[in-house]
Order: C-alpha cells, then structure tokens, then sequence
C-alpha cells in the first residue's frame, strides 16, 4: 500500500528527530501531502495531534535514559527540547504521573509509548456512497463549543448526551425553526430518533491548530442572540460520503478511515484548510462532509 510506506517514512522522520526540532513540512512531505492536511489526517487516524505524539515519545526516551544512566536530568531536558529543568518536569510529570527525579528510584513504573507501527487487515466493509459536492459560502451556528484535542469516540458519544440533558440540542433546534423535543423526550423515556431533528456535528479549528467541536444546523434567516457560535464556511468542495447508520454512529469514525487511507492517495486530492468537517445525521443515514482541495 503506497499509503502505508508514505505514513511509515514520514513516523522515521519523526524518529530520527525527535532530539532536534521536528520540521512538520518535512514531516508531511515524507507523507506526499500538505502539513495540513498530514496533521489532520494523523490526528484522525491516531487519536492525538501530531505535537502530542512527538511530546509522548521525547518524553518515553527520556524516561528510558533517565532510569538508565547517571546522566543529569538538566541535560536529558535539553537532550529533548526542553530549555529549563522546570518545563521538563511539568511535561514529564503530565505524561507519567512523577517528576523526572523520582522516576530514577528503583520500581517505579513508567508510561512508555512506542513508535507507530502500521498493520491493515482487508476485509468486508459498510457499502459507502461518494460523490464530489460545491456549495456557495454560507454560515452554520451552534453552541457549546468544547475543545477536542485528543478526545476519544466514547468521550464524543458523552459530550452528545450532555448536549441533550442540558437543553442545548432544543436550544440549536428552536433557533433554526425546528421543534426542541429532545428533552420532552427524554424525561417521558418516549425518544424516537425518527421524530426529531438531529443536529449537524461540526469539527473546526482555530489559527494555532486547536481542535473544536459544536453541534448546529445552518444559519437561519432570523436574528440569533449572542449565545450561540457563528462560523463562516466560504465557496467550498466538498467529498461527502454517505453510509447506512443501522443504529450505530460508530461508522462515521470508519468513513474517516476509509477517506484518509483509501480516497485521499488515489484522489488527486487533500483537505482543505481553514474550512470545519461536517457530519449530518438522519434516522437511517450518516453524511460525512469533508472539505477538500486539488494537491
């Protein structure tokens, strides 16, 4: 798979460097893709951003040289990109739970995070729909904008409840024209998937690369108080993947697999910047909006 020898140089980079500072154009370039998309794309694909992977593997070599040499822990940090003993500790001590110096007596356990490595099993898949869609700018709202770097799919699955328990679905649902009867719902144990109005899910990011999340619908005509979120979604192409749901949401999260591993490297295209990932759901459908741009 051309795709796996890409991803598989592009984590030997990594490797190689991770006692010198990272070029992540370099890294994505070892990927034959834009550092964009790359950082999108592995973040997906693994489950943390890029920073957070080189950070855990400094930090796992640098406990192995700290439990196994005398070496001063001062010139480990340095060693790791660390410019002071004090921001070597915080980081260390976020990822193993003790401080560098404690981690040198003996039978203390540390967390130790291994290079990637690559294993595809081909098998049956869920039939997926593609097709290439161009929408004309327009704006999407929502509230409860949490940041989700790193979060897991159970961690969005929770977020999706509380969203519904806390009255921020009808709340999205009423400004857009629709019925709010998600919470009505719920306190009579009467929810009927088939009778409401499911939220768009909307990934997005800011400048310095954070991941956001919010659920909403398009900007209606009507005046919205300053509660809720507006984002601005210029001219834009999009890959849109439809898929069966049978009562499982889990199968959007393989429809990104499938675009980042399959559609992407034979495409002739990447995701496109500075634009959020949609996800529209119905009671029997998933779409999977993906912006993208020609490499």
């Amino acid at each position: 798979m051309p795709f796996v020898s890409d991803f598989e140089s592009a984590i030997e980079y990594i490797e190689e460097n991770l006692t010198v500072d990272i070029d992540f154009n370099m890294v994505a370039q070892k990927a034959k893709c834009s550092t964009y998309h790359f950082q999108r794309m592995f973040s997906s694909l693994i489950g943390i951003p890029l920073s957070e992977y080189i950070r855990r593997r400094r930090i796992t070599l640098a406990a192995i040289e700290i439990q196994n040499s005398d070496t001063k822990i001062i010139d480990i940090a340095l060693k790791y990109g660390y410019d002071s003993h004090s921001s070597f500790t915080r980081a260390f001590q976020l990822i193993q739970g003790v401080t560098p110096s404690k981690a040198r007596i003996d039978g203390v356990p540390l967390m130790a995070y291994p290079p990637l490595t690559f294993q595809f099993i081909l098998k049956g898949v869920e039939a997926m729909q593609y097709k290439i869609v161009e929408t004309q700018p327009y704006k999407v709202f929502g509230m409860d904008v949490v940041q989700t770097d790193g979060w897991t799919p159970d961690k969005f699955l929770e977020n999706a409840d509380r969203v519904i328990e806390n009255g921020s679905h009808d709340a999205i649902n009423t400004a857009a024209g629709f019925p709010g009867l998600a919470q009505e719902m719920i306190a009579k144990n009467q929810w009927d998937v088939t009778k409401i109005h499911l939220l768009q899910a909307i990934h997005f990011w800011d400048e310095a690369g954070n991941r956001y999340f919010m659920y909403g619908w398009e900007l209606p005509e009507t005046r919205l108080n300053n509660q809720f979120k507006i984002l601005e979604i210029p001219f834009t192409s999009w890959i849109v993947i439809t898929v069966q749901l049978d009562g499982d949401r889990s199968v959007i999260n393989r429809c990104y697999n499938d675009l980042y591993v399959n559609w992407f490297p034979t495409s002739g295209y990447e995701q496109a910047p500075g634009r959020p990932i949609i996800e529209k759901y119905s009671a029997k459908n998933a779409e999977l909006w993906m912006p993208i741009i020609k490499k």
